[in-house]
């Protein structure tokens, strides 16, 4: 079954005339007629009571008008989708990132490339980096903002930016009152509040500590960053922290031994991405790195 035999049942179906039918649809009465033969030899039924001068549904008609309806319906949904995937100016994008990026990195992104494009509708979901990268893998988002580099063959990562790492100490620790920096061989003596494993900002600070030879005494684990800067704050413990903003509380140290975090941006290679997706990958990639 053809869509233009479709289109001409129900152009039809609704006029009962030929020649109506024929001349709204732009095409000759042979043709209609030739058109509704074809579908009428499919179905295996005469789909019409002719008369004189008109043409009226009979009861298979009917059924085929009720489905044939649902199915123009669907096939222009779906063309108008496509048409959205295929225009760079308009629909939607899907971005997964590290929970840290949503204070600062994301609102600067979305907000640039929104200044030059304002139809784009993005949808965002911060988590883990090993959350953010499931994203990626599975679909679930066009494009990542991830670190550290997950060196996987099935993702394209290329460094954008960075963010230094600093030892978070609360207000009140010995340490905020140094000018200077703090040395790596100190650290082995404080008590660490960490990231659970699994954290891009865990595994960057494990391979700091372990390039420097020090093995940290951390005394309790979370899930989320804001979390550990509020056991910071308190008093728990102190941590390795982005100096990208600054908390009310915490003091930010300088290491002596400077310690960074890079922050990429990842796309799947393997699958395809609709236009508006593929135009912000590369106004970030062109903009930012």
């Amino acid at each position: 079954m053809r869509i233009d035999e479709v289109t001409h049942f129900l152009a039809l179906a609704a006029d009962g005339h030929v020649a109506h039918a024929a001349e709204a649809l732009g095409v000759s009465q042979s043709t209609l007629s030739r058109s509704i033969g074809r579908l009428e030899s499919e179905m295996g039924v005469e789909l019409f009571d002719r008369s004189k001068n008109r043409l009226e549904l009979n009861r298979y008609g009917q059924i085929l008008l009720t489905h044939a309806s649902r199915a123009l319906t669907e096939f222009e949904t779906a063309r108008a989708r496509i048409d959205a995937l295929r225009d760079p100016s308009a629909g939607t994008v899907s971005i997964a990132y590290v929970t840290s990026f949503g204070s600062w990195l994301i609102p600067r992104v979305v907000s640039d490339y929104r200044a030059l494009f304002p139809a784009i509708r993005f949808v965002l979901n911060g988590g883990t980096a090993d959350t953010v990268l499931e994203a990626i893998r599975g679909g679930a988002a066009d494009i990542a903002f991830l670190s550290p580099d997950p060196r996987d063959p099935e993702i394209d990562w290329q460094p954008l930016t960075s963010e230094r790492l600093a030892l978070g100490v609360p207000d009140a620790h010995p340490l905020a009152a140094t000018q200077g920096e703090v040395a790596v061989s100190e650290l082995e003596e404080l008590g660490f509040v960490a990231l659970k494993p699994g954290s891009g900002l865990r595994g960057i600070a494990d391979s700091y500590f372990a390039m420097h030879g020090v093995v940290p005494r951390v005394v309790m684990e979370v899930t989320e960053l804001s979390t550990l800067r509020g056991l910071v704050r308190a008093g728990i413990g102190v941590a390795l922290l982005p100096d990208t903003e600054q908390d009310a509380g915490i003091t930010l140290v300088p290491l002596s031994d400077e310690a960074n975090r890079v922050i990429g941006v990842a796309t799947n290679r393997s699958r395809s991405t609709s236009a508006a997706a593929a135009q912000f990958a590369r106004f970030v990639r062109e903009e930012w790195s």
